[in-house]
Formats: structure tokens, C-alpha cells, sequence
């Protein structure tokens, strides 16, 4: 069983955030992509690619599954569901790409990124970037790289898709990503 079917049994709808963390869904009908989970990986967002987190076991007593790739919703921004202090945010890269920081919200190198930008369409059930959907791009092995559609920079040898929000009944999905 696909972890997107998995994820899509467990989870509701989020009705405008009536709870805090949610996950995605990507949504393009009769699309190799349709239903799969939006996943956090090596400091980006992929299709088809598992969740990584990471976990101290030595230093913290107990942490979430780490499984799936939760989200918290800021006004215009968007942040990981992590525990780690200081939190993980999204951005949008220069070259469109989607991606997070690592713990307490450095980015590394001198890239140029977005983090403001992101919002809810559709009475909140759909997640836009400067009002448009997303991309998935191939990287190999039916795995994609998510891409926000609204930057001039994004691979144009995607497939365009909606991030459906799926709430969830969870306050954090790792301790970090």
C-alpha cells in the first residue's frame, strides 16, 4: 500500500486550520504523482521519496514517529511541525525549488530564498505559493522534486499539481526533519 493511501485514510480534511499541523497531497488526476505524499528529504520536497527525520535519542526521551512530513501554518509563511527550538522553515528557493531550513532556521550558503509568500485557497484546503500551485519535477526512478509554479526559475519539464491539505491529528511529525 502506497504511503500517500496510507496518509489519505489517517487524515481529514483541515477545515481553515482548525487544527495546527497538517500534510500535503499532491493533486493531479490520471498524473503518475496523484495522491502522493509531499515529503520532507535532505533539506528539500519530493514525491515518491520517504520522509527523512531525525531523532537524539541521548538527549531527548521520547520523539514523534517522524514518518510523515507535517507542516504549521504562519500568516503568510509555512514552518515544519518539528520540536527541535528554533523550529524549520519552508522557502522558496531562488531556482523555485521548495525547501527547509535545518534546526533553528539557518539555510547555509549564500542562497537567495523566499519565506513569505505561501497561503490557503480554496476555504484552506489548498496550499498556493504567490497565488499558484506547485511542480513536480523528475530527479530519477519515479521521484520528484517539488517546485513552486509561480517563479520564473522552475524547470519547465514538470508536472503541475495542487498541495492538498490533509489535517492531522498531531502537533509535531519529528523532531526534526
Amino acid at each position: 500500500m502506497k504511503t500517500s493511501t496510507i496518509f489519505t485514510t489517517l487524515a481529514t480534511v483541515l477545515p481553515a486550520f482548525a487544527s495546527n499541523s497538517f500534510g500535503g497531497l499532491a493533486i493531479h488526476s490520471g498524473s503518475p504523482i496523484h495522491l502522493s505524499a509531499i515529503n520532507a528529504n535532505a533539506n528539500s520536497f519530493y514525491l515518491n521519496k520517504p520522509t527523512s527525520s531525525y531523532c537524539p535519542n541521548t538527549t531527548v526521551s521520547s520523539c514523534p514517529d517522524g514518518k510523515y512530513t507535517y507542516f504549521t501554518p504562519g500568516n503568510t509563511t509555512l514552518s515544519l511541525a518539528v520540536e527541535v527550538p528554533g523550529g524549520q522553515r519552508v522557502y522558496v528557493a531562488q531556482d523555485g525549488s521548495l525547501g527547509y531550513t535545518i534546526p533553528h532556521g539557518s539555510v547555509g550558503g549564500n542562497q537567495t530564498v523566499s519565506y513569505t509568500g505561501f497561503g490557503l485557497k480554496d476555504s484552506g484546503i489548498h496550499l498556493q505559493y504567490l497565488d499558484a500551485d506547485f511542480v513536480a519535477v523528475p530527479v530519477g526512478q519515479g521521484v520528484y522534486k517539488v517546485y513552486a509554479a509561480a517563479v520564473e526559475e522552475t524547470p519547465k519539464n514538470g508536472t503541475s499539481f495542487a498541495f492538498r491539505v490533509q489535517g492531522v491529528n498531531a502537533t509535531f511529525g519529528a523532531w526534526e526533519y
